[in-house]
């Protein structure tokens, strides 16, 4: 049967493009570790990861090139090749691992989409550690892969029926291709951006990074009037740090959103670019990379594959403003935005570095933003790893759990760019920032903060 190829969606644009830029490739992978409560049947779990690769059409993703373009294709079969185990002894070596772990980038060109190794923690425990190519998974996907990975194993374990598949992530590149393929649309999009960013902000957003103005780098920046951070001012070292939003909190956020009609993605997005404005003198725009984790239609939703939607959405802190006003002001204009998102990435970025002198590929924003409900199957944590070289001065995914409605806010920042004390005070903001909005969140933001 001939083979049907496909371009590269928006996200996968993005990952090939920073991959290229910043001349390092582990930006290329997506790492994280399961831990297990039981013991690890690891026969039934080496059956279930090969399974996976029949029931999730992503992880059989093949890139090459034709035409001079990069595209893809879906494989009949694939494989994460010999599952290696190992045992730690201590911390030390389970780190020592993990930074062995996550360098190098996987090749789906060669069938390279996930690669698994089984441990044992210096308590006993039972570790799966995956390493996924961000060109066929994005953090979003994960939930998805997962939750379908240890429904096959329960199912092996206990002799019962296998859960139904998760959606075939294909079809979603099948539409995207029909749009790209649509010059009519595509013409009203480009007319949309170029007003967007010639008329609606034609200022370049000034860069309001965690670290407030206790960065060297960004205070030698401002020195010479650059309010931008291009990529070769970073050394691209990135540490991971993990901070939780009491459940408390995030109770208060979700009756204030339900009431409001403001999606938990958008009521945190906002209140992040709140807390880089007040770290950084309450400067009053910034440019965050927003990462489109709630998908727009049912089968994005329950197919894996790398189908973020980026957009650089202008956010504006108005403290003349209430909290509500000005949540309310910038999803009317994300709400537009996203209605103009069938351009290739490459093109925006084109469209922003005509108008402004640069773009989020050649300016690094405050911070990347990802909202991620994600509920872990019972007896299993799951643990984000920074894969220690970074395209961005600072990445924040919110993994919301359903459950116990605490949000795990898991940071990749920078070594030079971002102190452990510094962001832990930007924390600090945030949080505090957020209980005084949702106190008073009609007031004008200038009375409360």
């Amino acid at each position: 049967m001939e083979r049907t190829y496909y371009p590269l969606s928006a996200s996968q644009q993005i990952v090939r493009l920073q991959t290229m830029m910043t001349l390092f490739k582990r930006v290329g992978n997506i790492m994280f570790a399961l831990t297990l409560d039981n013991p690890l049947d690891r026969s039934a779990m080496t059956r279930a990861i090969e399974m996976e690769f029949d029931r999730i059409d992503s992880l059989r993703t093949r890139f090459v090139k034709k035409d001079g373009q990069l595209v893809q294709y879906f494989d009949d079969k694939g494989s994460a090749g010999k599952i290696r185990e190992v045992t730690f002894r201590s911390q030390s070596d389970q780190k020592k691992f993990i930074n062995s772990f996550r360098k190098g980038m996987l090749d789906p060109a060669k069938g390279q989409t996930m690669k698994v190794v089984f441990a044992t923690d210096q308590e006993g425990r039972d570790v799966i550690f995956i390493k996924i190519s961000h060109f066929v998974a994005d953090t979003y996907a994960i939930g998805v892969i997962v939750t379908d990975l240890f429904g096959v194993y329960e199912a092996l374990k206990s002799g019962t029926a296998l859960p139904a598949a998760p959606g075939a992530f294909e079809p979603v590149l099948r539409k995207d291709t029909e749009f790209l393929g649509n010059e009519e649309l595509l013409a009203k999009d480009r007319t949309f951006y170029e007003e967007y960013y010639a008329n609606s902000h034609p200022e370049p957003p000034m860069y309001c990074g965690l670290h407030g103005n206790s960065s060297d780098v960004w205070l030698a920046c401002k020195k010479k009037g650059k309010f931008s951070i291009p990529f070769r001012f970073i050394k691209c070292d990135t540490e991971g740090y993990r901070f939780i939003i009491p459940a408390a909190v995030v109770k208060e956020v979700l009756a204030w959103c339900e009431k409001e009609a403001v999606t938990p993605a958008n009521f945190f997005y906002f209140s992040y670019a709140l807390a880089c404005s007040l770290r950084n003198d309450r400067a009053k725009y910034q440019h965050a990379l927003m990462l489109l984790n709630s998908r727009s239609t049912v089968a994005e939703k329950k197919c894996a594959g790398t189908k973020v939607q980026s957009v650089g959405l202008y956010t504006t802190v108005d403290y003349d403003k209430s909290f509500a006003q000005n949540i309310k002001d910038m999803v009317a204009e994300q709400t537009e935005q996203y209605r103009h998102t069938r351009m290739s990435y490459v093109d925006v970025q084109q469209l922003q570095h005509k108008v402004w002198g640069h773009s989020a590929l050649t300016q690094v924003d405050g911070f990347c933003y990802s909202f991620i409900p994600f509920k872990s199957p019972a007896g299993v944590s799951m643990q984000v790893h920074s894969n220690g070289k970074g395209a961005l001065t600072g990445y924040v995914a919110l993994m919301f759990n359903p459950d116990t409605l605490e949000v795990e806010a898991v940071y990749d920042v920078q070594r030079d760019m971002t102190a452990p004390a510094e962001l832990a005070e930007f924390q600090n903001i945030l949080v505090s920032s957020i209980e005084k909005v949702l106190a008073s969140p009609d007031s004008r933001l200038a009375e409360i903060l």
